[in-house]
């Protein structure tokens, strides 16, 4: 049976706030996500957002370049990220150092991915 789920942006701070406070965290190389799964049936698509805090990057544009990779990663992967996550909250932060490769994050969200998968 396939999940008629959507994916969508995480933009409301008062969503972040919570996923943050209650949510619970999954680490692998240079990515962290922070997760909040509700109660069934409260929402029905995976609300994902992407984040580089300024300590780990201190320019603008190392942070905006790791931000556009990451998103990219996660619409190539977009079908995998539709069947592994249950519909939630989801916020992927990046804390390696800079310099970082595409291919690198790419595998560190291919992990995070499976980990999600097993808990189903």
């Amino acid at each position: 049976m396939t999940k008629n789920i959507g994916l969508e942006k995480l933009k409301s701070k008062i969503q972040i706030d919570l996923v943050f406070r209650k949510g619970y965290v999954v680490r692998y190389g240079a990515l962290i996500i922070h997760f909040l799964i509700p109660p069934k049936h409260e929402i029905e698509c995976v609300y994902i957002g992407v984040g580089v805090p300024k300590k780990t990057m201190l320019m603008a544009h190392q942070r905006n370049q790791i931000k556009r990779q990451i998103k990219t990663i996660i619409r190539q992967q977009k079908e995998n990220l539709l069947l592994s996550l249950s519909p939630g909250f989801y916020m992927v932060l990046y804390k390696g150092k800079v310099g970082v490769s595409y291919e690198s994050l790419s595998q560190d969200f291919q992990v995070l991915l499976k980990h999600f998968s097993k808990c189903d």
